[in-house]
């Protein structure tokens, strides 16, 4: 059976004439966008949706055999983190749809066949070997569909970008804020056609029934976000993220008043180690005044970027912290033989409040949630940062201190390193309260430091008495 040339032409149409469907018009602009995607190379549409919108009996059948009819010799790659979904939902929604035109297809249990030589393959994503290889031909092109894609592991994504496709569709109801398929939506916002939906926009759902969640568990619940209005979530099963996303949005949509103060002035580096970034973070006040953000790896390059950073935002080593940690310990030494003796901090080291904290990493952590959480602070929209900030975890010791999610199970959840974030909360945790107590007691205290900097030894500063001072400011350069 030949369709007509407008019937081919249009994945709404092909919906309704073949599949008997009216779809919503996100659904079809879902549809459109995968259509529109096939004429080019490397499309990336991630979709969020609450449970319960159609998304595997609808959406995702709709543009595999809208895909396969339009290059019959095409091939689809679908894999799922669900199985039961993947048979019980998607395939057997995708053998319903049984149209004199599609008669001469063959459709098996996992798998759907053209006359032309098309295909769909489709498999569980505890099989990451089967998502290897996979490439498209002129006039063949490759559609990849990642379903379920909050709990798919990042060996699956990273094959993924190793296969020749026109269009990747990433789609999901959403988990939490971390992981791969948040990053869609956030740090790789600027990668993705990014479509995100709602019940609202899902007219078969009983009004009474999202009435009744949402009388039940609160408006705010987590549970709620997600199921009703397709939020990611701040909360699963008890564990917790360092800060709150919704207080971290409410600050940068309304932030409060700025207040800007030259006395008040610190910049935080963040050393990057492997493929991580190198991050200046450097704040005036309560506001965040610069974000600079880069990748290398050869340490003579990044001291000479970080000086230049340094020069380019006024800034003097006295109001500069780097984390001295691991790699960061020979940067640091580095940046003191070029010049600039910046004050060093250890995230691991011994928090000022021993009894409350693990470290004094965690300790900054959650004092900057603290300050956003009472919206103090005026930050950057920034996605990335963003993303940072709100996907590290809480953790607890058996003394029961609060501590931060360690790197290194943040990359196992596919959770990338918060190096924006530490340089953010590194920049606002020093110099505030210190400084501002010094600046009652010194007309210029900036020029009270050149002044005792200058012709002096580091013994003659300790009998000065300034080394009093530097120790006050947090800004005494260590023995």
């Amino acid at each position: 059976m030949k369709l007509a040339k407008g019937l081919i032409d249009s994945p709404h149409l092909f919906a309704k004439k073949v599949l008997n469907q009216d779809l919503y018009a996100w659904q079809q602009e879902i549809a459109e966008a995968v259509d529109f995607g096939s004429n080019l190379e490397r499309v990336r549409i991630a979709v969020r949706t609450p449970n319960g919108s159609g998304k595997s009996s609808i959406v995702i059948p709709t543009v595999i055999l809208r895909w396969l009819d339009k290059f019959p010799k095409a091939k689809v790659v679908l894999t799922s983190a669900d199985a039961r979904q993947l048979d019980s939902q998607l395939m057997r929604a995708l053998q319903s749809y049984r149209h004199p035109h599609l008669v001469h297809w063959e459709f098996l249990s996992r798998e759907i066949r053209t006359p032309q030589g098309g295909t769909l393959i489709s498999f569980t994503t505890d099989e990451p070997s089967r998502m290897e290889g996979h490439h498209g031909a002129k006039g063949a092109p490759l559609l990849l569909i990642v379903d379920e894609a909050k709990s798919v592991p990042n060996s699956i994504f990273e094959a993924v970008d190793r296969c020749g496709y026109a269009v990747l569709l990433v789609i999901s109801s959403p988990g939490l804020r971390s992981g791969t398929f948040f990053d869609c939506f956030s740090s790789n916002r600027p990668q993705h056609l990014c479509f995100e939906v709602s019940l609202s926009q899902c007219p078969h759902i009983p009004k009474a029934k999202i009435e009744d969640m949402i009388a039940t568990y609160g408006e705010s619940h987590p549970l709620v976000r997600s199921s009703i209005y397709g939020e990611f979530m701040d909360l699963a099963e008890g564990e917790s993220f360092i800060v709150p996303f919704q207080s971290l949005m409410d600050s940068i949509n309304n932030p409060p008043h700025a207040k800007i103060s030259r006395h008040e002035y610190a910049a935080f580096c963040d050393f990057a180690q492997g493929g991580d970034e190198n991050v200046l973070a450097v704040r005036s006040g309560n506001k965040l005044i610069a974000l600079s953000a880069w990748h290398d790896t050869n340490a003579i390059s990044i001291v000479g970027r970080f000086i230049l950073e340094f020069r380019r935002n006024a800034l003097r080593a006295e109001q500069i912290w780097g984390d001295s940690g691991g790699l960061g310990l020979p940067l640091c030494d580095m940046l003191r033989d070029a010049g600039w003796p910046i004050n060093r901090f250890n995230f691991g080291a011994k928090a000022s409040d021993d009894d409350r904290f693990i470290s004094r990493g965690a300790e900054i952590w959650h004092a900057f949630s603290q300050r956003i959480v009472k919206r103090e602070l005026v930050l950057f929209n920034d996605p990335t940062l963003v993303s940072q900030l709100t996907s590290r975890k809480t953790t607890i010791d058996a003394r029961g201190r609060l501590g931060i999610e360690k790197k290194d199970d943040m990359a196992a959840r596919g959770v990338k390193s918060p190096d924006r974030a530490d340089a953010v909360c590194g920049a606002f945790a020093h110099g505030v309260q210190n400084f501002a107590a010094y600046a009652q007691r010194v007309k210029d205290p900036w020029e009270r430091l050149d002044e005792a900097y200058e012709g002096l030894e580091r013994g003659e500063l300790v009998r000065s008495g300034v080394r009093r001072d530097l120790d006050e400011l947090g800004a005494w350069p260590g023995e």
